[in-house]
């Protein structure tokens, strides 16, 4: 085993993929999703990685847990995969507003009719849709960390001292009248700069001043943009606790389901068991009985006559 990387050419193995194979392939896909978003939060540059390269880790990691394919038989079978969950998962929404049976409830001619997966084992859709949270949960994180970012922007701009510190005089009273020719021509000039510096920010420094703002009303600029940061983020992480909960009672409601059809598919087989035991019992009794009515024939049947040949 070369270990990934190494010249010592892989036999690989052909045929049906097991289940073993299988669970094996969808954790190993969780652990390059999981590697993937830690480089893409450390700024590693795992966008610019070949996909190619990926699932060569993706083998190393399967060869590494006794599971023999190439990387392009564990990328024809992660489709495969990913295809039929995604049908079994969309049936299964659609089963609650439709008042149908549940994938795990019909048998291979209704799951062919509804254009299924004959064969869905539900240890392997469990691992899909744990696979699937988990990918879900890690993408709402980054998200609110850039929202947070993006809405506290703003805020930055009223700290910066030296736009403020430049206008100043040019707002206090001009000199005596022999020189305030001389001190006109900057005081246009200087109001343009600070303005077009925070014409974003509709709550800067520059223009409560230019309206005659005193510095209360820009605190309480302030206040406002951190309470409407803060409630963009509190929406934010509602939407995703409702997801993550709507997503559970979900996945609660197939366990359920599940669990419902191996009772009833016991039931059944326990009543196929008493009926043949119950048989078994009256097939016994009936012989019983004919052995011993045949013995009380033969009980009551006369002796035969003697022999009196001398």
């Amino acid at each position: 085993m070369d270990g990934g990387g190494g010249d010592v050419v892989r036999e690989y193995r052909k045929g049906n993929w097991t289940v073993q194979e299988t669970m094996v392939l969808i954790e190993a896909k969780k652990m390059d999703e999981e590697r993937r978003m830690r480089r893409l939060e450390g700024g590693d540059g795992e966008r610019s990685k070949p996909a190619e390269l990926r699932w060569k880790w993706v083998e190393d990691y399967c060869w590494r847990h006794g599971c023999l394919r190439s990387q392009n038989q564990c990328n024809d079978k992660w489709d495969n995969l990913m295809r039929d969950f995604k049908k079994v998962r969309e049936y299964e929404k659609r089963t609650n507003a439709d008042s149908k049976r549940s994938y795990w409830m019909i048998d291979k001619n209704e799951r062919k009719d509804n254009n299924l997966p004959s064969s869905m084992l539900p240890e392997i859709y469990e691992a899909l849709l744990q696979a699937a949270e988990r990918k879900i949960q890690r993408s709402v994180t980054p998200n609110l960390a850039a929202s947070k970012s993006t809405a506290l922007t703003p805020l930055p701009v009223q700290q910066y001292p030296n736009p403020n510190c430049q206008a100043r005089p040019l707002l206090l009273p001009p000199p005596p009248s022999q020189q305030q020719p001389q001190s006109e021509p900057p005081f246009p000039q200087a109001l343009p700069a600070v303005d077009s510096y925070t014409s974003d920010y509709s709550d800067s420094p520059a223009k409560r001043r230019k309206t005659g703002e005193g510095a209360g009303v820009s605190g309480g600029g302030a206040m406002e943009d951190i309470g409407s940061a803060i409630a963009k983020i509190g929406a934010m992480i509602a939407d995703a606790i409702r997801c993550s909960d709507e997503i559970g009672e979900k996945h609660h409601r197939e366990m359920v389901a599940l669990h419902e059809k191996t009772l009833e598919m016991e039931e059944s087989k326990a009543e196929m068991t008493r009926q043949g035991i119950n048989g078994l019992a009256d097939a016994i009794n009936k012989l019983a009985n004919s052995i011993l009515a045949l013995a009380a024939g033969n009980r009551h049947s006369p002796p035969p006559p003697p022999n009196h040949n001398h």
